[in-house]
């Protein structure tokens, strides 16, 4: 592997994990670099930003405990409903046509812009539905597994719905969902080899630790930021990052159609 090719993915690991952890939809960026810094097919790319999503939550995690804000035992609890969905995500991942995976993706990042616009018209609404919190983080789990990219726009929802309220609470909930979903993600990755015949491995290791190590640095940096700046400036990264997430999957559209 290039040296220059992994110091391009460490670089946008850093920027994935910075984004990722104060909102979401960063992971085009490994995408980017995974394609066409390092030449990864889109069937080995997709996998191999999980190890990324590991340092993301894990460091964005252990910045706020820094901070001084701890996740409560509830958090890890809603978080193992994930695990599940994330290797039934795994499933759908191994067997989709790219299409397919651009297509859901923009559609997970079109209805997450108009919940947010909806929620920008509407007078706040201060109820958690804690009913919604298995499900949902179940469905995180399914969006991990399959995609990886929006599942920070994703926790956003169903944790401000369902477990807090406040951005930064909301925040470290999700680094734990994070944490676990991705970690079930990587795992039925790793051994998806060894369960499916003829399934050849879908992790590239080398471009995985490095973008890694970029997550796990931007990601521990933008946790301090986000107990600094609170909940307000977090909002507005979310929507100009779900905006260019989506022109993203337009363009990547585009391009499979045009190749039929």
């Amino acid at each position: 592997m290039d040296i220059a090719a992994l110091l391009i993915t460490t670089v946008a690991g850093v920027v994935m994990g910075f984004i990722n952890n104060i909102a979401g939809g960063a992971g085009v960026f490994a995408l980017w670099s995974f394609q066409y810094a390092c030449g990864l097919p889109l069937w080995m790319a997709n996998p191999t930003t999980r190890l990324g999503a590991i340092g993301v939550g894990l460091f964005a995690w252990l910045g706020f405990l820094r901070a001084g804000v701890r996740a409560p035992a509830r958090a890890w609890r809603l978080a193992l409903f994930a695990i599940p969905g994330a290797f039934a995500g795994n499933l759908l991942a191994l067997k989709a046509p790219d299409l397919l995976f651009r297509v859901y993706l923009a559609c997970v990042l079109l209805s997450l812009l108009v919940q947010q616009n909806r929620a920008k018209k509407k007078p706040h609404d201060a109820t958690v539905r804690e009913w919604i919190g298995a499900p949902g983080c179940f469905l995180i789990g399914v969006h991990m597994g399959f995609a990886q990219i929006g599942t920070g726009f994703l926790c956003a929802l169903v944790l401000l719905t369902s477990y807090s309220k406040d951005f930064v609470q909301a925040n470290v909930a999700k680094s734990v969902v994070v944490i676990t979903s991705s970690i079930a993600s990587l795992t039925g990755f790793v051994l998806a080899p060894m369960l499916f015949e003829s399934q050849p491995p879908v992790i590239s290791w080398g471009p995985a630790v490095a973008l890694a190590i970029g997550t796990a640095t931007g990601s521990f940096l933008a946790s301090k930021w986000t107990v600094n700046r609170g909940s307000a400036s977090v909002q507005r990264v979310v929507f100009a990052i779900a905006v260019l997430a989506l022109l993203e999957q337009f363009v990547q559209i585009a391009l499979l159609l045009f190749k039929r």
